[in-house]
């Protein structure tokens, strides 16, 4: 038997792109498209679909609320669907549920719907429906969270990043990332395991993570101190640091009295 899909999207290119990629697998049936939360809750329950592509955010009613409008028992299996909204991402890092970030490749697609059939085919066990039952409170606590502290007195920071790096997405330990360098367009992330290349500035990767954590040491390079292992002299008064893995970073004169005021001391020299 075919696998019933519904596609629920407020944008319509969107709808368009996912019913041409689902219309492609002899597996799927796609049973209808709908543009807004309260439709799409309406036809899950007339026609239980076993595949819903849930767009997350979406008017009036978001993709969570439209779960949240359901039973358990009425709630079929789902593939999010969002643009990257990082509120949506911790719930997703909180409960390990698949999703599609837009604009997303072909390649990414296929494995996010592969995932969903597996699941499918195994009845959707007891293990995804409590997956599904703590991300739906996760969000709940998010929002009450947000709206008991609208305004928060500094900076959180979390314990892991999220960094997209060939149109997947990468749930990094802060603690596991040594340094980042800036290269073009582009920023290296190296990690205790394989590094990742990611389209992004390194400003912008200053400002995720804890400044009481890692340090701008030169124009190109962050360093996470925790894994500074020695500061040595270099030429024209600038100082070389050896990080943890054995890399070799340069440390400007201009950024000096930041590692100095981090870390409580003058590099030697």
């Amino acid at each position: 038997m075919k696998i019933r899909t519904l596609i629920v999207d407020d944008e319509p290119l969107a709808r368009e792109g996912l019913a041409g990629l689902l219309g492609a697998d002899p597996e799927i049936e796609v049973v209808g498209q709908y543009a807004d939360g309260a439709a799409a809750v309406q036809a899950i329950r007339r026609d239980h679909p076993d595949l819903v592509f849930l767009d997350v955010q979406m008017p009036k009613r978001d993709g969570f609320e439209v779960l949240e409008g359901l039973a358990p028992a009425e709630r079929p299996g789902v593939v999010f669907v969002t643009a990257f909204d990082q509120y949506a991402i911790r719930a997703f890092e909180a409960c390990a549920l698949d999703y599609l970030l837009k604009p997303f490749s072909d390649k990414r697609f296929q494995q996010a719907l592969a995932r969903a059939k597996e699941e499918i085919r195994r009845s959707r066990t007891a293990e995804v429906d409590q997956r599904l039952e703590e991300l739906l409170a996760r969000v709940s606590d998010l929002r009450r969270g947000a709206a008991a502290n609208p305004a928060p007195a500094g900076p959180e920071y979390s314990e892991r990043i999220v960094v997209k790096s060939s149109g997947d997405l990468h749930f990094i330990k802060t603690s596991d990332v040594l340094w980042v360098e800036a290269q073009g367009d582009f920023v290296k992330v190296q990690t205790l395991g394989q590094p990742q290349l990611v389209r992004e500035t390194l400003q912008v990767m200053e400002q995720k993570l804890d400044g009481g954590r890692f340090i701008r040491i030169h124009r190109s390079f962050l360093v996470n101190v925790e894994h500074i292992k020695r500061v040595a002299p270099a030429l024209y008064g600038d100082h070389t640091v050896i990080m943890s893995d054995g890399s070799k970073l340069r440390l400007s004169r201009n950024y000096r009295g930041k590692l100095k005021a981090l870390i409580g001391k003058t590099p030697p020299g």
